[in-house]
């Protein structure tokens, strides 16, 4: 039973530092706000929050 609760454990903080990995930055183009998001995991994404 330990073993599982351990492997379980193990699978939580790896998530856990994965996403901690993450850079956030905001920039305005041509008026427009967006959001750059990076992960070690996942890449960049790019996503229009609003207006400058």
């Amino acid at each position: 039973m330990m073993g599982l609760v351990d492997r379980l454990l193990a699978r939580v903080a790896h998530k856990v530092t994965v996403e901690a990995a993450c850079t956030n930055t905001y920039y305005c183009k041509d008026g427009v706000k967006y959001l750059r998001s990076c992960c070690l995991d996942q890449g960049c994404q790019t996503v229009r929050v609003g207006t400058c």
